[in-house]
């Protein structure tokens, strides 16, 4: 007897889902296998890093599934081998400075929990943006803001209802099962509510937690639970017409507790001079800062924003101290990049932009 088309289009539609999640069950199991192998690595690199960072390199080169282009490849090598290059000292600097269970830790949830060894793999399927999820999301824990920033969509639309701590569960549980395991808290002061920020960094042990913080909010408390959850880290608040003295204050706290760290430089047309200079860096390095934000479209604040030839000159100097300089930094634009509009000739060296 002939089968009939909708029961013919349920058994393929079946076998087809039936297909998908083999595949994907196969690809999560060599995911654990090659994050086991790394953990292998991670472990010799905790005992002695100079001499096992080459493992690392090997090991990576073992299993990465697409071919860096040659530009990259070199970085690559030299940040593994070179103990001069700027990207092998911040590495070595994370085993110096930061306490090993929560590197550990940091990588468990990237790596495993985030299954970022799979990325690769999604991106050549062409699902990614389909099927997945941003690999970060942005959290304001407490509506509504008073700021009233320029261009801020919580100044623009109103009042938003208050976030609780169920609701917040909520949210960070539904985007944790669409693959999100980096969760930023953002605002005027996320640390006001430290000990739910903390209670959701202690429930969802699984994920990373990040907040972009003033270092009056930086105390002995903040770090004694940052040291237990393992899976939180701040970005200290720091702008060029502030008094410093308290983001040094927070960066000692947290250099001594040997927790991981950065900053949060906000860009206006008033320290736009000051913004990525080389005593910002040097400075930044010397308080054990791993990476830096540079916000050009203003984050927090009303004052004037940058002016693109203002944002241009910051983002060359970025540009220039990622290849001299051992922090990650990032810079945040409202629209395309300026870099879309300098000269192909700056470049076409393969000057990379986070």
């Amino acid at each position: 007897m002939a089968q009939r088309p909708d029961m013919r289009y349920n058994m393929d539609k079946h076998d087809g889902e039936s297909r998908e999640r083999s595949v994907l069950s196969r690809m999560r199991i060599s995911t654990h296998i090659k994050a086991f192998g790394l953990s292998k690595v991670l472990d010799y690199l905790e005992r002695d890093p100079d001499a096992n960072l080459p493992k690392l390199k090997e090991w990576l080169e073992r299993f990465m599934e697409r071919k860096l282009p040659p530009y990259y490849q070199q970085i690559f090598h030299s940040a593994m081998s070179d103990p001069s290059n700027n990207w092998h000292q911040l590495i070595r600097s994370m085993y110096s400075d930061i306490d090993p269970a929560i590197l550990k830790k940091l990588f468990e949830n990237f790596v495993i929990h985030g299954r970022v060894l799979e990325w690769p793999a999604q991106a050549a399927a062409g699902d990614w943006l389909e099927k997945g999820a941003p690999w970060a999301a942005l959290i304001d824990a407490g509506f509504p803001c008073a700021q009233k920033c320029r261009g801020c969509g919580s100044a623009i639309c109103g009042v938003q209802p208050e976030r609780g701590f169920d609701s917040l569960d909520q949210e960070i549980a539904a985007r944790k099962a669409r693959d999100t395991h980096l969760f930023i808290f953002s605002g005027l002061d996320p640390l006001s509510r430290e000990q739910e920020v903390i209670a959701l960094c202690n429930k969802h042990s699984d994920c990373v937690f990040a907040a972009i913080t003033p270092p009056e909010s930086i105390s002995e408390q903040l770090a004694q639970d940052m040291s237990r959850v393992g899976n939180f880290f701040p970005a200290i608040r720091v702008d060029g017409a502030m008094d410093l003295s308290e983001a040094r204050r927070a960066a000692a706290l947290l250099k001594r507790y040997r927790l991981p760290f950065g900053v949060a430089f906000r860009c206006t047309s008033e320290n736009a001079h000051l913004a990525a200079s080389e005593e910002l860096y040097d400075e930044a390095i010397a308080r054990g800062a791993k990476f830096c934000w540079f916000f050009t479209c203003p984050a927090y604040g009303p004052e004037e924003s940058a002016s693109l030839e203002q944002m241009e000159d910051i983002h060359r100097r970025v540009v220039a101290f990622r290849k001299t300089k051992p922090l990650l930094t990032l810079d945040f634009w409202d629209g395309p990049s300026p870099v879309a509009g300098i000269p192909e000739r700056e470049t076409q060296k393969g000057d990379a932009s986070l």
